[in-house]
């Protein structure tokens, strides 16, 4: 297949073309956790075109083996499956997506680029629907399309690698089977959930919402000596005061209009188990008293009886509230106080715990597939980033709704940004500075100047006033037209775009808030932008920097 008018083929020698299954192998090797994600194969029958890609691709320490026909093709996949796959549609022996579905269906891992020199809408749509990783006209552009695409699938495919890694070592413990966690602070969690697991102490669990209270409650359970018996959820804040005690304590029949027969408490129901109180702060005064009464003897009677029962249930609490604020405030009984946090345990938010993000993102992923009955493999890459900057006031809650809700519209085998909630973007800090950004916006005046003695030099004195007074739509025609002097150089509009990005952004000295106004975009649609730059960096909160 042709490359296309503005970049001819060049004759190869016979050292330089690679022949059918031919291995190449870069300079030096990758990282270990990368080697297998690294292995490339091209199935291409133009051979200068499949030794542009291959020299490139070496050159970049990749494996690579090149192919020009479906069988070669196969018996490479069936041999030793390779992390991407080039895939030309038009081959001698195989046409359209015939040749795609065999590869998929003997290396489902792989990550399928198609390659073709015709834009066919039909087939990209098909082939987006089948899995493939991405599509590649064979432009000018080509190579470096062809570079960024190999990365960003090598890239996930070696996180997938480390995510199989980690789940596998969770899996294999079963005491921390429920918790997806990495990150240092949650290692000092899961050390007091092995101090606590085979003590019979009342733990209060504190920590924002959604950051995983109940799992910890559940873990602590599964991996002590009660792991065996019931575990009972009460969510303080979910049910009004006044059927909170009945749900505690049970009642007996007659106990109250509508109690037409004996109902049993949620504390019997615990009984030789774990009874986990959650928003235990919620809980009114008055219920406060019984329930302490219950933590000190074990015993409480029903609704509307007078027998005593019995339970030896071990109590665990949470609350995302300051009970000793309350304490002091006459919220909160102070003896109930420590009579419930005899062992306190903090969970921190998923902000202050970013290495938790990736292995939690494949959790929620598979599951969401799992549930709408999709092939979804993961995140793109552009999407991890903003998951990364993002600060997460909902925490893992927030987590897994925005994968649920994302997993919902996803049509490909990427969730990628297009699939995320307006609502989510917008949450996102204001202020993600490039590196080094505040240096460049500092020089950028005297590299201005040099631009504009430059551009002095190469126009009439009209053409020159034109560019510096003249109207915007003039002033761009004028600057594009110095930029690309060739008969046939001619932008990409998604390079225009990020041009005025980076201008807006060295203008407002990062500012992500004023740059959209400036570029007459909004915030959310500039932060999809930015995410697929990838020398930004978030830094300080412009807002926190401003009330200072």
């Amino acid at each position: 297949m042709a490359l296309g008018t503005a970049r001819t083929t060049q004759p190869l020698t016979a050292q330089e073309a690679p022949g059918p299954a031919v291995l190449q192998r870069g300079a030096s090797g990758l990282p270990a956790e990368q080697a297998s994600a690294a292995q490339v194969l091209i199935v291409e029958d133009d051979v200068a075109i499949a030794a542009r890609i291959s020299r490139a691709l070496v050159a970049a320490h990749y494996d690579v083996r090149t192919v020009s026909t479906a069988r070669e093709a196969m018996a490479v996949v069936g041999d030793a499956p390779p992390g991407v796959v080039l895939l030309d549609l038009s081959l001698p022996d195989s046409s359209d997506l015939a040749l795609f579905h065999r590869i998929r269906a003997a290396a489902p891992r792989a990550r399928v680029v198609i390659m073709t020199a015709m834009d066919d809408l039909d087939v990209v749509i098909g082939a987006t629907r089948a899995g493939a990783f991405d599509f590649i006209t064979k432009a000018p552009d080509v190579l470096q399309r062809v570079m960024v695409t190999v990365r960003n699938a090598t890239d996930l495919l070696a996180r997938e690698d480390q995510v199989a890694a980690l789940a596998s070592s969770l899996a294999r413990s079963s005491r921390f089977g429920r918790m997806i966690a990495q990150s240092p602070s949650m290692d000092d969690v899961k050390a007091a959930i092995d101090k606590l697991a085979t003590s019979r102490v009342n733990v209060l669990i504190t920590g924002q919402s959604g950051t995983g209270k109940e799992v910890v409650a559940r873990t602590i359970h599964e991996a002590g000596p009660r792991h065996g018996q019931p575990f009972v959820a009460v969510n303080c804040a979910g049910i009004p005061d006044t059927l909170l005690e009945s749900e505690l304590f049970g009642y007996e029949r007659g106990a109250f209009t509508g109690a037409g027969a004996r109902k049993i408490g949620k504390f019997e129901a615990a009984h030789g188990g774990t009874l986990f109180l959650d928003e235990i702060g919620e809980m009114s005064l008055t219920l406060q008293v019984k329930l302490l009464r219950v933590l000190q003897d074990g015993r409480f009677e029903r609704l509307g009886g007078n027998a005593e029962v019995r339970s030896d249930a071990r109590v665990l609490c949470a609350t995302n509230r300051d009970l000793q604020a309350m304490v002091r405030h006459g919220q909160f009984r102070e003896d109930l106080y420590y009579r419930i946090a005899v062992f306190s345990l903090h969970l921190p938010p998923l902000s202050a715990r970013k290495e938790d993000i990736a292995p939690l993102v494949d959790h929620f992923v598979r599951s969401a597939a799992r549930d709408e009955g999709k092939a979804i493999a993961g995140v793109s890459p552009e999407v991890m980033r903003l998951f990364e900057m993002h600060t997460w006031p909902g925490n893992v809650r927030q987590l897994q709704n925005v994968l649920a809700r994302s997993a919902v519209v996803c049509t490909t085998s990427q969730i990628s940004l297009r699939d995320l909630p307006e609502t989510f973007v917008r949450e996102l800090p204001p202020s993600p500075r490039p590196e080094g950004l505040s240096a460049a916006a500092a020089s950028a005046p005297s590299g201005a100047t040099a631009l504009v003695q430059a551009a002095r030099l190469a126009l009439n004195d009209d053409q020159f006033e034109q560019l510096r007074h003249g109207p915007v739509q003039t002033r761009l025609d004028l600057a594009l037209t110095l930029a690309f002097p060739g008969p046939r150089e001619v932008p990409r509009v998604d390079d225009l775009e990020e041009a005025a990005v980076r201008l807006a952004l060295r203008r407002t000295d990062g500012s992500m808030k004023h740059a959209a106004t400036q570029l007459g975009m909004s915030r959310a649609t500039l932060y999809r932008r930015v995410a697929k730059m990838p020398e930004v960096r978030p830094a300080a909160d412009e807002d926190a920097s401003e009330s200072s």
